[in-house]
């Protein structure tokens, strides 16, 4: 009894102390591991709020764009460049009020001009914009040195600031005749943002130069400069008391962010710290309190615990009135942590079949966000990912028929089929140096290939020769595929780094690259600097000319030639495997010829088809697609409405003109006159009548004037010669033997016959 009490005691007092000690420390430690996950989840979601409102802002200029797009395909804007300089005519107020009709459709604008670069003039929705246009012709000079297709600025118009967005026009040509000039008001921010009223702390954006564009919040804008903008691009880790959550720079190569003091953003965890704090203090002044008063007792049961250790014996000659020494005891805790043992080696089983999952959604991670942490780094060799810093490329491996594969194979085949090739390709990686590579859906791999790094003494052509490296591994895997398997892959290379933090954009690189499958064509290697954005691929001139394909196409289409009309659709593939053609501007002139074929055919129809969607265009990645989407959805649709249009006004045509002959049976009446009558041309009617009844206009005439013979024959007393004479023939006799080549019969024998039966 006096162990067991003194065991207890004594546990009770070690449990008093570590609790007092674990208050105060776990006080710090969760405040520092509450503060840091809290700091985590906060950039999450102010990097969620953020993203949502570079989505805003991106949607904002996408839908201006839009606008614009539609805009530089009006007809008077074309027509302006044809008029001299000062004209006052219907073009220009037909664009002014376009434009007016863009400026009320988009929230925030509040003008929108047109600059002609020729003659330097400014045509512009609000007419006072006409004042100060030399302000803005200082922001269009800003604009020209930049050699951008759009760019957007902060800038002083009669010493008021201004926020304007300037692209130029068209788009897709490469010395557009025109800038756009659009004006919007201070408020654009405040509704992305938000005003300094509203949110504590500060929303900014940095443009693609790294200075402050816009800033909403309590800090101005000396401390935003002095303390967030070094973080956001040095990756300062001091913010001077700040917390900052930013995001990539987005496609206009701005950077959205939020900065708060960490005094604001912490005040309640710190609170509750202090608080903590202040309770484990008081316990252990009672645990030491209580340690002083039970030393003695404490003592008297160690003494008991040392003398049972080192004599067993009296262990098991123990007397029964002293419990907690027996046998059972001791099975009990060997029972637990037996127990205990087993859970802890069923978690590993169920760890260990959870890893692979584990390890793919890592490798999904760190194709999105690149590695940029040591954390990140530790569960590359947690997960047994190996990485070699001598430079590294990401591969996007495509299977180019995919989509015929998934109906003609059944999920099984297919989950085999993409095992295969990502072993093929996991194999020759290693045998080039380390990576991985994981299945991301839709027929796409996703590979990764490092190399080892060969020291400082490495010769200068070295980086160039581990390119072509990773280039022959990726030409080795394409190989293979072609050789082994029923199918081919096309392979998209990015640009060699050795900066592990950029590996997502290295992922983005080799996805993106595939894009240009439109001009090389499918089963090849596409490395990325190949078609780097800016170089002069593209100047080449096409072997085609689309103007003169849509010109044919819509004069085959109209002339219902189906078989020509696929003939000038396959000259679209002479452009394959031509590298000089960028895969945007082909894209762009294949999208303008589809509308053009739409419009210039569906203006001729009575319902004119819809027009396909941009996204639906967008699609289509290959010529092959291309060339086979113009014969199922164009070609095919608009010569069936064509034919179908033809059938229903011949049918017309042919009905109006055999009522009029009927009618008109007795005159003496020719095509001509027939036609003159009902407002057709004679040439049309003639076909109606050849498509229709497969008859001439006298065939059809004999055979009216017959029937109507027949009928005075059966139903009236009219002589031959009185219906001869009526019907516009000469005499009986030709009547009559025109009547029985008609017939069979003479008149007068089948008037007897008739009223015989």
């Amino acid at each position: 009894m006096r162990l067991q009490r003194s065991k207890k005691a004594q546990t009770l007092i070690i449990m008093l102390l570590l609790t007092s000690l674990c208050i105060l420390s776990m006080g710090y430690t969760v405040y520092r591991i509450a503060t840091n996950t809290l700091t985590q989840e906060i950039q999450n979601a102010y990097r969620m709020s953020l993203l949502q409102t570079q989505e805003r802002v991106e949607a904002y200029f996408k839908q201006i764009d839009q606008s614009l797009l539609q805009f530089e395909k009006l007809p008077a804007l074309d027509e302006l460049l044809s008029l001299p300089e000062g004209s006052n005519n219907l073009e220009i107020l037909s664009l002014l009020e376009t434009m007016m009709s863009i400026q009320t459709s988009i929230d925030d604008v509040d003008d929108i001009a047109l600059y002609r670069l020729d003659t330097r003039k400014l045509y512009s929705t609000n007419r006072q914009v006409t004042s100060f246009q030399q302000d803005y012709q200082a922001v269009i000079s800003r604009f020209a040195k930049l050699n951008r297709n759009s760019a957007f600025f902060n800038a002083f118009i009669d010493d008021t600031p201004t926020t304007i967005y300037i692209r130029k026009l068209p788009i897709f040509q490469s010395t557009p005749p025109f800038y756009i000039v659009v004006h919007l008001n201070q408020q654009f921010f405040d509704h992305m943002l938000g005003s300094g009223q509203e949110i504590k702390g500060n929303y900014f954006i940095l443009d693609e130069y790294d200075r402050l564009l816009q800033n909403r919040g309590d800090l101005d804008d000396e401390t935003i400069a002095r303390d967030v903008i070094p973080v956001v691009t040095e990756r300062k880790s001091d913010s001077g008391g700040l917390f900052t959550a930013y995001l990539p720079p987005s496609q206009k190569g701005w950077t959205f962010g939020f900065a708060i003091s960490n005094q604001e953003l912490f005040r309640k965890i710190a609170d509750i710290r202090n608080v903590i704090f202040l309770i484990g203090g008081i316990i252990l002044t009672l645990a030491a309190l209580a340690t002083v008063l039970s030393t003695n007792r404490l003592w008297r049961g160690w003494n008991d615990i040392v003398t049972l250790l080192d004599d067993p014996v009296s262990v098991r000659h123990a007397k029964p009135t002293m419990p907690g020494i027996q046998d059972d005891e001791f099975r009990e805790i060997y029972d637990k942590l037996q127990q205990i043992k087993e859970t802890r080696d069923e978690l590993k089983e169920q760890v260990k079949e959870l890893t692979p999952e584990i390890k793919e959604a890592f490798i999904y991670n760190m194709l999105q966000k690149g590695l940029r942490s040591e954390e990140d780094l530790d569960k590359c060799q947690r997960y047994e990912i190996p990485l070699l810093f001598g430079g590294y490329s990401c591969l996007c491996v495509e299977i180019d028929q995919y989509k015929s594969m998934a109906e003609q194979y059944s999920d099984r085949d297919l989950f085999y089929f993409r095992y295969g090739v990502s072993k093929v390709i996991q194999e020759i990686i290693d045998s080039k140096g380390r990576g991985f590579v994981s299945y991301t859906g839709e027929g796409r791999f996703a590979a990764m290939l490092s190399l080892q790094d060969s020291g400082d003494g490495s010769p200068p052509g070295d980086r160039q020769a581990r390119k072509e490296t990773i280039r022959e591994a990726a030409v080795e895997i394409r190989d293979f595929i072609e050789r082994y398997f029923p199918y081919t892959v096309s392979i998209g290379v990015s640009l060699f780094r050795k900066d592990y933090a950029y590996l997502n954009l290295s992922a983005e690189e080799a996805e993106n690259a595939l894009k240009h499958k439109l001009v090389t064509g499918t089963n090849e290697v596409i490395p990325t600097d190949e078609f780097i954005p800016g170089d002069s691929v593209g100047s080449a001139a096409a072997p085609v000319s689309f103007k003169e394909l849509a010109d044919d196409l819509i004069y085959a289409i109209r002339s219902l030639d189906r078989e020509s009309a696929c003939r000038c659709a396959d000259r679209i593939g002479t452009l394959q495997g031509l590298r000089t053609i960028n895969y945007q501007r082909l894209q762009s002139q294949l999208t303008e010829m589809v509308f053009s074929i739409f419009r210039s055919v569906g203006g001729t129809l009575r319902r004119p088809p819809s027009e396909p969607l941009m996204s639906e265009l967008l699609q289509l990645t290959t010529l092959e697609e291309w060339i086979g989407w113009l014969k199922s959805q164009a070609i095919e649709p608009l010569i069936g409405e064509l034919a179908e249009e033809h059938r229903e006004h011949m049918h017309q045509v042919a009905d109006q003109l055999t009522e009029y002959i009927r009618r008109h049976n007795e005159e003496n009446i020719r095509l001509d006159s027939c036609c003159k009558a009902l407002n057709v041309p004679a040439s049309v009617g003639r076909q109606a009548l050849k498509e229709i009844h497969d008859s001439t206009f006298s065939d059809f005439l004999l055979q009216s004037r017959i029937e109507k013979a027949r009928e005075w024959l059966l139903h009236t007393g009219m002589s031959v010669e009185e219906i001869a004479s009526r019907l516009q023939y000469s005499n009986s006799q030709n009547f009559s033997r025109t009547f029985k080549k008609s017939v069979g019969l003479p008149p007068g024998q089948f008037r007897k016959e008739s009223k015989a039966i």
